[in-house]
């Protein structure tokens, strides 16, 4: 493991999957998912385009961002105190998503029928022990802990701008006519990722997902889902059975990032086998 990803992280493990739906609405399926767990990186994009060109964006973004930060993870790691803090770990994430935003225009100029194509996009990197998450639109990271789920991205989306100006309150804005309008989506002249930073905790639930299901399944039921057991791939099929029960009215894409302790070593189950005098317990 430590020879592709130095910096994976030792006191937890991460285990997550994914899925992606084209919903009861749609003719295709747009969005892009990228679930890789010996890298501990997880993305979702959300493509918008004609001619299928919302699919090539998203695909672009998953392929360029996932390439550059594995590579990077992989040539910055191997330095003696790399990714100590989270800053290099977030600038190499936001140097990924300029770059797919740059191959995205390039693409859409070569080709007319990708013109205006764009993508939304959501990463999420465990590394040493840090958690970095980016975006870009309205595509969404969540971590459930303690009972409680919190939205870790910034939506760039017209109807939070709003929000934050005080101009509109949330409950309103759940059924403003507007409320798809994005601000910020790859495949525009110039974009400003969203970044979070933490450490995350044994417990810790994540996940990603496009707004085919925030827009139908709320952030409470989504947190109850969460809190359940099962595993990652249980937990992310539920979710987008719920949003497809709920009229699933867009594509759907769902990751779920679940956080376990670290496991036993052999001295350590050894050690637990014995009695204090460290030898194994007789039968009687």
């Amino acid at each position: 493991m430590s020879r592709t990803n130095p910096c994976h992280p030792h006191h937890i493990r991460i285990r997550m999957a994914g899925v992606t739906d084209t919903g009861q609405h749609r003719d295709a399926n747009e969005d892009s998912i990228f679930v890789d767990n010996q890298h501990c990186l997880a993305i979702v994009a959300d493509g918008m385009g004609g001619h299928n060109a919302g699919e090539v964006a998203s695909q672009i973004a998953i392929d360029v961002t996932s390439q550059f930060i594995n590579a990077g993870v992989r040539i910055e790691g191997s330095t003696e105190n790399a990714f100590s803090t989270a800053e290099p770990l977030q600038d190499l994430m936001e140097k990924s998503i300029q770059l797919a935003n740059r191959r995205i225009l390039q693409e859409s100029s070569n080709d007319n029928n990708k013109s205006g194509m764009g993508t939304t996009i959501v990463c999420l990197l465990f590394c040493n022990n840090w958690f970095v998450i980016g975006n870009i639109g309205d595509s969404r990271c969540y971590r459930f802990r303690d009972g409680k789920i919190t939205q870790l991205s910034e939506d760039h989306s017209w109807i939070q701008s709003m929000i934050k100006q005080g101009k509109i309150n949330k409950e309103d804005a759940k059924h403003h006519s507007q409320r798809g309008l994005l601000l910020q989506a790859l495949g525009n002249s110039e974009v400003d990722p969203s970044f979070t930073t933490g450490c995350p905790q044994v417990g810790d639930v994540f996940i990603l997902c496009s707004d085919g299901l925030t827009e139908v399944v709320s952030n409470n039921t989504i947190g109850y889902v969460l809190s359940q057991d099962g595993s990652p791939q249980k937990t992310a099929d539920k979710l987008v059975e719920l949003a497809n029960e709920n009229g699933g009215p867009d594509n759907i894409s769902v990751v779920v990032v679940k956080i376990l302790p670290p496991r036993k070593s052999n001295s350590t189950i050894k050690a637990s086998n014995t009695d204090h005098t460290g030898e194994a317990p007789v039968e009687q």
